[in-house]
């Protein structure tokens, strides 16, 4: 049975996918954080929005959630995700995120480390 932390971070995915930054957005804090592993750190919601920005575009193919994972106030989503660029071209990668929730019992997102390898 998923419980609340579970359900929302699978729709956060979803959104990712689908780039619903209106979504997205709305379960962040306004310091969010989001360290992607070895190619940049997002800092503060608007720096965030700018990001998702440049995200748009993209269109996801396929989203397959493998795990997801919550205890306390973190959580963890890992999976596979194929898509096209703007310009076509096709990108395939594995994916882990980490998140941390604001407290054990806010649902909304305070920080998310990405670890995502190209396939």
């Amino acid at each position: 049975m998923e419980n609340s932390k579970e359900k929302l971070l699978v729709q956060f995915n979803k959104a990712f996918a689908n780039c619903n930054s209106q979504f997205i957005l709305e379960q962040v804090t306004d310091s969010f954080q989001w360290i992607m592993i070895g190619k940049k750190e997002v800092k503060g919601k608007e720096e965030f929005a700018e990001t998702l920005k440049e995200m748009e575009g993209y269109e996801t193919s396929e989203l397959e959630i493998v795990d997801v994972i919550t205890h306390g106030k973190k959580g963890c989503v890992n999976g596979n995700m194929k898509m096209k660029s703007p310009k076509g071209d096709p990108i395939s990668f594995s994916f882990c995120d980490v998140y941390e929730f604001e407290n054990s019992e806010d649902l909304k997102i305070s920080r998310m480390t990405s670890y995502v390898v190209d396939r």
